[in-house]
Formats: structure tokens, C-alpha cells, sequence
């Protein structure tokens, strides 16, 4: 029986990938689908793996990748399918295939590998041996104040992703609605300029401030504390 292989890729550092996930993309499947092709093919050049066809899987052709994907599988054609950075389905496209292998009892098979949530977890000095993972809040600055009252009070750290464009609102946003907590924030993780940053919301907001006093740079882990 064919399968389709979830794939975790690196969050930046290209030497973050497992060797049965090189196996698996040099030797296994033929048909690899993406959330961004250019970037796929940036980690197998790298690796001089050569001849994959890259098909991109996104929020806007999912539906129809769905279907070409349970037609190779029906066929008996092994595919994979990987974000862009880290484990797929987390905080990112592909649910629904997920939910339809299962339904049609087609074979899954997760290759473990780099996760920007468990690397930043890994070095946080907030205990967040039970915590609330909220992925990426929402665009609207309306609905994300709404889905931070709707933390208040939680009496578990809160784990959320957060854009450069929106991390200095966002902790705005903290301070206003949550309090004077107790934050912690990972930026690039695993890249050149990876950054580690912990304080009160105000020490950070600070911390950011002075470094990034214009445009912020960087993709961001944020973890909330309880006090």
C-alpha cells in the first residue's frame, strides 16, 4: 500500500533534518508537496537530491491537491508532503488531507524532526510542563484582543507564533488585557541572529525597542506566563 509521508523540515538551519527524512525524500517518493516549492527545493539542492516533482499545497488549492494526492495513493505512488519550515499541520495547511487519508484508510506516516513550538520550549525558563498553545492569533487587532480576554484568568503559560509586523502590538496587547506577566520570546530560532528574550511584558517590549527601534525583523515564538 502507498503512503503518504508527513515530513518535519528545518526551521532555518538546514542541517536540522533527520536521516530517515533525507531517505525517505532521496529514495522514497517521487512527488513531494509543498507549501512553498522554491523552498523545498532550496533544502534538496542542498542535500543534492535531484528529480522530485515539486507541486505546491496551500490554503488556496487544497482541495483540489487533496484530490491528485488519494489519486497517487490509489495508484499505488508513494508522496510526502512538508511545510515550509518545521512539522507540518502544525499551524499550518493540511488538516483536511489528514482527516480524508483517514476516512479513505490510506497509510500515514509521521517522520519527527524540527518544531519552532518544542525548540522554544526547550530553552524556556517558564515552567511549561502543561501549557495552552494558541498558534498564530488573528490578523485583526479586534479578534486578537478578543482571543486574549478569553485567556484571562488561564492558569497555564499560553504559547502563541507571531509575525514581525504585529510582535510589538501584540505585546501591547498583552500588557493591556493579561497584565504585567512574566513573558519569554524566541526569535529565528536556529538561524544566524537567533535571540533569546525574557523579562516582564515591559522589559521586553524595552529589550525590543532598543534593538528593533523601526521595523522588527525575525520570526517569533512567544510564551506567556502565569504571574
Amino acid at each position: 500500500m502507498a503512503s503518504l509521508y508527513v515530513i518535519a523540515t528545518p526551521i532555518g538551519n538546514l542541517e536540522d533534518i533527520s536521516l530517515r527524512a533525507l531517505r525517505i525524500l532521496k529514495e522514497e517518493v517521487n512527488i513531494i508537496y509543498c507549501e512553498d516549492t522554491r523552498v523545498t527545493a532550496k533544502l534538496l539542492n542542498f542535500y543534492q537530491i535531484e528529480g522530485k516533482k515539486l507541486i505546491s499545497f496551500n490554503k488556496d488549492n487544497e482541495n483540489k491537491r487533496i484530490k491528485e494526492i488519494k489519486r497517487c495513493l490509489i495508484n499505488s505512488e508513494d508522496v510526502a508532503i512538508c511545510s515550509d519550515a518545521g512539522t507540518p499541520l502544525v499551524s499550518d495547511p493540511g488538516q483536511s488531507l489528514i482527516t480524508a487519508c483517514f476516512e479513505d484508510e490510506f497509510e500515514l506516516v509521521p517522520l519527527p524532526g524540527a518544531s519552532a513550538l518544542t525548540t522554544a520550549l526547550s530553552v524556556c525558563p517558564i515552567d511549561t510542563s502543561r501549557f495552552i498553545y494558541e498558534g498564530f492569533l488573528p490578523h485583526s487587532p479586534q479578534k486578537r484582543r478578543r482571543v486574549l480576554r478569553d485567556l484571562l484568568g488561564s492558569t497555564r503559560p499560553i504559547v502563541i507564533f507571531e509575525s514581525p509586523h504585529r510582535i510589538k502590538k501584540c505585546l501591547e496587547d498583552i500588557k493591556n488585557i493579561l497584565g504585567e506577566k512574566e513573558v519569554f520570546i524566541a526569535r529565528e530560532l536556529t538561524k544566524k541572529f537567533e535571540q533569546l528574550y525574557y523579562g516582564s511584558v515591559e522589559q521586553v517590549q524595552a529589550q525590543l525597542e532598543e534593538q528593533f527601534p523601526k521595523d522588527v525583523q525575525g520570526e517569533f515564538v512567544l510564551v506567556i506566563g502565569t504571574t
